[in-house]
């Protein structure tokens, strides 16, 4: 996949420190950039298919936007592919939690 000269400028300027929590936000535009490319689909039509603006969804891929869980699972259905992997426990591997007896 072909990376955005701007995004990699910005990588490069990354406070050391803060490198490791800013880098899942680049894989995470890098992964929307590459679905997008995949399908052939352009920023506009992510807006569109999201109800947003073209400005929010470009602020949203320079790659420091913090997405939470809900924008993550909207773009996902819009674009119909998905973006984190996230390990789910069979149901019978899961212990039940209980609140604590005071």
């Amino acid at each position: 996949m072909r990376r955005s000269k701007v995004l990699e400028e910005r990588r490069k300027r990354v406070n050391p420190k803060a490198r490791e929590r800013v880098s899942m936000s680049f894989q995470i535009v890098d992964r929307i950039h590459g679905i997008l490319e995949e399908k052939g689909l352009k920023q506009k039509d992510l807006a569109l298919r999201l109800g947003k603006s073209e400005a929010e969804i470009s602020k949203w891929m320079r790659g420091t936007h913090n997405f939470t869980i809900e924008t993550l699972a909207s773009i996902e259905t819009a674009l119909g592919a998905p973006i984190l992997q996230v390990y789910r426990y069979p149901a019978h591997e899961m212990e039940p939690m209980f609140a604590a007896e005071p």
